[in-house]
């Protein structure tokens, strides 16, 4: 066959065309769905959302459109976002939350969420971090539950971002906080979410791993309060295998009596945390509540735990003996912390170390860079 000067010979063009036309065909044979939730029967919310999900399954994958669900809305049963099918074959799914939306569940059953969230999918809010977030997870007095809002416990690449999970009804118990994060792996995220419980915990990261990345999140329990509310701890990292986890500027603030900002657990063999990154983390104190508990705890068997940056307002009045950072673990490393009324910078009990804080205008100071000796 004689070929042109600039041209393809004939059968190489009909071989592009071909694979052009078999590769376009393939990536359009099953073209992803967008369905809305808030056109699907159900006797509330939550049953019109999982009919949505369940039919977006069905469909080989795509969006669950619930922004039509503004407002306030009731939830009777957990709203699953993906499933073990979904899981099995591999079909993604996103869930899209409105901009202005109180969703509020009323259920009585200790190991269901508000919302649970299976590898693969994605919940994708775009409201902003901390009180700015208007996008709310929340429940009626009398519920008791594991989370307002869970990863599934087999873990997996999650992505969620863009709305808040807050609980202030003291008749509400909720077995994991108000925020669950249970063996997530591999570059998951979770963006922009609020978590505030007056009547415990918020945030459970129970495990996590490899890459796995928390950004502009913050927690809050509200323990500095005069209304009785008895709050928690803002952040709790473990039990579980969490490693190769950063935390980026995000904020942790006013824990209950008798308990720290931060909790890192350990539990001798069976838990399993270290690699832990903090950058430009922020936390403040709950008055004059509580003078004593430190603010950041890390347990035996946990570590390296490293801090970059951030700040720390304790509060309360100098001279005082609330330490900005306690540790029983491995390791910790800090460079770069701010404080604000704090004397004691790290209490560190596995070398015997305490290391005061650096004034340089009135209350205000740093810790000099620390770590556990080698």
């Amino acid at each position: 066959m004689q070929e042109l000067r600039g041209f393809l010979p004939l059968n190489a063009l009909v071989a592009v065309v071909c694979l052009h036309s078999c590769l376009f065909a393939q990536t359009t044979s099953t073209p992803d769905v967008t369905l809305q939730a808030a056109s699907y029967p159900g006797a509330d919310a939550g049953a019109k959302i999982n009919a949505c999900v369940a039919a977006v399954v069905q469909a080989g994958g795509g969006v669950c459109d619930a922004t039509g669900l503004g407002g306030q809305q009731n939830f009777a049963e957990e709203v699953e976002l993906g499933s073990t099918q979904s899981m099995s074959a591999r079909i993604g799914v996103t869930l899209l939350l409105p901009d202005s939306a109180t969703w509020q569940w009323q259920v009585s059953n200790p190991v269901s969420c508000g919302i649970h969230q299976f590898s693969g999918t994605a919940l994708v809010g775009h409201q902003p971090g901390g009180g700015g977030n208007n996008m709310i997870l929340t429940a009626i007095s009398g519920s008791d539950m594991d989370s307002l809002y869970c990863t599934d416990v087999t873990g997996g690449y999650i992505r969620a971002e863009g709305f808040s999970a807050f609980n202030h009804e003291a008749g509400n118990t909720f077995a994991n906080g108000v925020v669950h994060i249970q063996n997530v792996v591999d570059e998951s995220s979770f963006t922009r979410i609020f978590a505030g419980n007056y009547y415990g915990d918020s945030w459970h990261v129970a495990g996590a791993c490899c890459g796995t990345k928390f950004e502009n999140i913050q927690g809050i329990s509200n323990g500095a309060i005069s209304n009785g509310a008895q709050g928690g701890i803002p952040l709790t990292i473990g039990p579980g295998v969490v490693d190769g986890v950063a935390f980026y500027d995000s904020t942790f603030n006013d824990p209950g009596e008798g308990f720290p900002n931060i909790h890192i657990v350990g539990d001798g063999y069976v838990t399993q945390v270290w690699g832990i990154t903090f950058f430009n983390a922020y936390m403040e104190g709950n008055g004059l509540v509580d003078s004593t508990t430190s603010m950041v705890i890390i347990d035996p068997y946990v570590g390296p735990i490293h801090f970059h940056g951030g700040a720390a307002k304790t509060e309360l009045a100098e001279p005082n003996t609330k330490a900005v950072f306690e540790n029983h673990g491995y390791q910790i490393d800090l460079s770069g912390f701010d404080v604000i009324g704090a004397n004691i910078g790290v209490n560190d009990f596995t070398n015997n170390v305490k290391i005061g804080t650096w004034g340089y205008n009135k209350s205000y100071g740093a810790i000099p860079n620390y770590s556990t000796p080698e």
